[in-house]
């Protein structure tokens, strides 16, 4: 072991890491901010020159010093305060969610909520955490209630969760109000010759699946695009200050060009293109109000 001294906080964080497995739940747990957690944790990987923890498809995992030092220090830990690791996770405040999705829908979505005067809605508390892109971690994520609604890809067939699907209709492209040259009807000789950007999903897995953009149009593949981004806000950024052309969901268009300085370009390149998204809950949680609530929120776009 390390001949340095270790604030026995530090300690009960690596325990508490170990056992959960999850930086959120351990915060929970000795009553700390997720930030705080994350914090102990890089003093413990500066201490021990150890990763610790490390990040894998399955979620969080100890690695072999970790379990080591854990073997050491949990019974010591367990007869300074013999409750601490007894603690069990507080039940969630009922009104609180947690909903993991893009940053497409993100925004819609806290928008609607801001919006919204329906009592559910008012006395509820929205968090908005990606958490993971991983199925597995995904799936996991719901059943242990750590996401209270996971919106994005399909997930695996589970008995214990609800999947919905919501089409958005037709693809657009979208440009800057004032844009110098695109006007009226644009074809795809017109839009060869722009700078595409483009949005990619978020990915912390090497799933090939993980790589795919949101669509191909006319043989241009989302690799000529010059900049990628997995920020929607970044996307229309660039779009609303810049000649800089992308593609939206028919849908959510009305929506983000109230919040930005662009329009749709009119065209046929991508016409009848669809999008699929899923949003999936737990099977226990349909017939919370506010969870149906927010599906009813998602199937408008379906309309």
């Amino acid at each position: 072991m390390m001949t340095r001294k270790l604030d026995l906080n530090l300690l009960r964080v690596l325990c508490a890491l170990v056992e959960n497995k999850n930086v959120t739940e351990t915060g929970i747990r000795l009553g700390m901010g997720v930030s705080s957690v994350s914090y102990a944790l890089n003093k413990l990987r500066d201490h021990y020159s150890d990763p610790i923890m490390m990040r894998t498809k399955n979620g969080m995992q100890p690695t072999s010093l970790a379990l080591d030092l854990y073997k050491h220090f949990s019974p010591a830990l367990n007869l300074i305060e013999p409750a601490s690791t007894d603690k069990k996770l507080p039940s969630p405040d009922k009104n609180f969610f947690r909903i993991r999705t893009n940053s497409v829908l993100e925004n819609w979505l806290a928008w609607k909520f801001m919006n919204d005067e329906g009592a559910e809605i008012q006395n509820a508390v929205f968090e908005f955490n990606n958490f993971s892109n991983d199925s597995e971690a995904r799936i996991e994520a719901l059943r242990r209630k750590q996401i209270d609604i996971d919106i994005g890809t399909s997930l695996a067939i589970d008995s214990s969760i609800i999947e919905y699907q919501i089409i958005l209709r037709n693809v657009h492209a979208v440009c800057q109000v004032n844009h110098p040259r695109l006007q009226g009807k644009v074809t795809l000789e017109m839009l060869k010759k722009e700078n595409l950007v483009a949005y990619v999903l978020p990915k912390d897995s090497s799933e090939i699946d993980l790589e795919k953009y949101l669509f191909y149009f006319g043989g241009i593949s989302s690799l000529s695009r010059r900049i990628r981004v997995s920020s929607y806000d970044t996307l229309l950024m660039l779009v609303s200050h810049s000649d800089a052309v992308c593609f939206m969901p028919a849908p959510l268009i009305d929506y983000y060009s109230k919040m930005y300085n662009i329009k749709t370009l009119e065209t046929d390149v991508v016409n009848g293109h669809a999008i699929t998204i899923y949003a999936n809950i737990l099977k226990s949680a349909k017939d919370n109000p506010v969870i149906k609530s927010i599906i009813s929120n998602l199937m408008t776009l379906a309309d």
